[in-house]
């Protein structure tokens, strides 16, 4: 589990099992799951941060289920970047849509399935967590607590 401590290099070693778990759900379920984001693991682009932040935010996926399409971030923490919480009202008008709304699928192994949740309640969820925290490399977040079930978990 990743902790404040833990260097960016640190946080993406191995898989991304938040994915391999999106992944996973959808295939169990019939969806039609398309990849659009980058892949820090299996296609690794030298100097991401050096892109523009609307780039390296694009979401990760495009799912069709029967009756409904959507865009997709995945989440294999409950750790949000401060970085992407300033950039989530832009996120609605850039990448949603009324019949593909962006949502993003928050991927616990202890949980059989996503929790999903739209942008407008991951900002409010960030304001009541209050306390932020920083990684060793700088990048602030804070914990949005959804293993709580009052949240969703």
């Amino acid at each position: 589990m990743n902790t404040g401590n833990h260097s960016y290099a640190e946080r993406i070693q191995g898989t991304n099992l938040g994915e391999e778990l999106f992944e996973t759900y959808c295939e169990s379920k019939g969806f039609h799951l398309t990849r659009l984001g980058f892949d820090e693991h299996k296609a690794n682009i030298p100097n991401f941060f050096r892109l523009n932040p609307y780039i390296r935010n694009i979401p990760d996926y495009v799912i069709n289920t029967p009756d409904a399409t959507f865009v997709v971030n995945v989440k294999g923490t409950d750790n949000f970047k401060q970085t992407e919480y300033n950039l989530l009202p832009e996120f609605g008008e850039w990448f949603s849509t009324k019949k593909a709304p962006l949502i993003y699928a928050f991927c616990f192994k202890e949980y059989d399935r996503p929790i999903l949740i739209y942008p407008e309640k991951i900002i409010r969820l960030y304001e009541e967590a209050k306390i932020d925290q920083q990684w060793s490399d700088g990048v602030v977040y804070r914990c949005l607590n959804l293993r709580n079930p009052k949240h969703g978990g």
